[in-house]
This record gives structure tokens, C-alpha cells and sequence, in this order.
């Protein structure tokens, strides 16, 4: 699924110059990193090997499949081939299977993992339908939380029976929406990022949720899976 302009997948959530105004000095000076330069701007597979597999167990559960999409579980793999220089890969992509199974990559010479923003976009993707709302008005939205309103605090995170150090990015970009009313309590939506720089493509975990009376309303997200099945 290659972008209509021929883009990287990151390429379009960097595409708005105030997240690009975060990196730099500011990024260099700081004891905690801000959250677009953590999510979208590290070398993530700089740490990686030719061949390697990176497999992300996903899941969905909706309270109710016609306000908020269909739950369902999978997988998204991707394979690391090599790209021009040492620190990037050309990054084969299989996002799920089956009846679920959606085109994608592949994706040249990524110096970053495609998996942030490939979840991002099927995520929102979804919301869009179920709403018959523009994907840019959801997108907006995320975009603006990690530039303006965006949590960063440090984080443990368990990889093959130790603990690396890394991050946990918060943002809930619909919580203040004018048209929030019209969400069916997904203003609500919390979206969580886990990165450490040890771990390989450093996406460790993506959970987007929803409270509900008894039961959450949307449970989205991704895991790494160290040693999949």
C-alpha cells in the first residue's frame, strides 16, 4: 500500500512543519524527549539485521461492531532487507491475514519502523468510515495532541526476561473536540506509546482505548512479539 504521492509512511505524519519544528536543539537539550521527535524522527531499525522479522500481535475489541468497527485479531510482520546505507531497511510488509489482510509497502530505504504509522493509519481509516468523516479531521487531531498536549514519562519495558528503559506517550486528542457529542463517547480515546531504544524497531506496545459502563468502548493496539508462534 504505497502512499498516492509515492511517500514513506512516516512522510505524511512529519508533513506538518510544527511537529518538524520539535526536533533539533531543543529535542538535544532536553532530559525528556518530546513525543514526535520520540515517535517519529529516532533511526528505529538502525539496530536491526537483514532478514530479521518484526511481528506485532494486533487486536480490536468493539463494544459495538456498528458504532465502532469490527473487533478482530491478527498479525503485522515485517521483513528487513537491506537498504543503502547501514542504518536503513527496505521493509516488506504483511498487514494481517486472511479476510482482514490489507496491501502495503513495500517501503525503501526506512531508517524508522513503518509500524507506528501503519497502525496509525488503518486506526483511523476505521474511524473515518464509521463515521463517514474525513481521515485528515482524525489525523489532525493525533497530530496536534503530540505537538501541544502530549505526556512523556519514563517506562520499564519487559523484553526476553529483562527490563529495558524507554518511554510511555500519552495524548487523548478528542477530549476538548467541538464535535465530540458526535463521537459516541470515543472523545473519551486515550492513546498510549511504548518505545525503548534497545528494542528492535523500538515499537514496543501501541494501546489505543476507550472506557465504557462495564466494559471498554474501543480496545485497539499492537504488542511486539519477541518470540512469536
Amino acid at each position: 500500500m504505497k502512499d498516492d504521492a509515492g511517500r514513506k509512511p512516516r512522510a505524511a505524519w512529519l508533513a506538518v512543519p510544527a511537529l518538524l519544528a520539535l526536533a533539533g536543539a531543543a529535542h538535544a537539550a532536553a532530559a525528556t524527549p518530546d513525543a514526535a521527535t520520540l515517535l517519529f524522527e529516532e533511526p528505529q531499525l538502525d539496530k536491526t539485521a537483514v532478514n530479521q522479522v518484526l511481528t506485532y500481535a494486533y487486536h480490536r475489541k468493539s463494544a459495538d461492531d456498528k458504532l465502532y468497527g469490527a473487533s478482530f485479531e491478527d498479525t503485522i510482520r515485517l521483513t528487513l532487507d537491506k537498504g543503502e546505507t547501514a542504518q536503513t531497511r527496505t521493509v516488506q510488509v504483511q498487514l494481517f491475514s486472511g479476510a482482514h489482510r490489507r496491501a502495503a509497502g513495500p517501503f525503501e530505504n526506512m531508517s524508522g519502523n513503518p509500524v507506528l504509522s501503519l497502525f496509525l493509519e488503518h486506526h483511523i481509516g476505521v474511524l473515518a468510515e464509521t463515521y463517514q468523516a474525513n481521515p485528515r479531521y482524525f489525523k489532525t487531531a493525533i497530530r496536534t495532541a503530540l505537538r501541544d498536549k502530549a505526556e512523556v514519562k519514563p517506562a520499564d519495558i519487559p523484553f526476553e526476561g529483562r527490563t529495558l528503559p524507554g518511554w510511555r506517550v500519552s495524548i487523548q486528542p478528542f477530549s476538548d473536540d467541538p464535535n465530540k457529542a458526535r463521537l459516541n463517547g470515543l472523545d473519551t480515546l486515550r492513546y498510549e506509546f511504548l518505545v525503548a531504544r534497545d528494542l528492535p524497531g523500538e515499537i514496543a506496545r501501541i494501546e489505543v482505548s476507550a472506557p465504557g459502563k462495564n466494559s471498554p468502548l474501543l480496545d485497539e493496539g499492537i504488542s511486539y512479539e519477541a518470540t512469536p508462534d
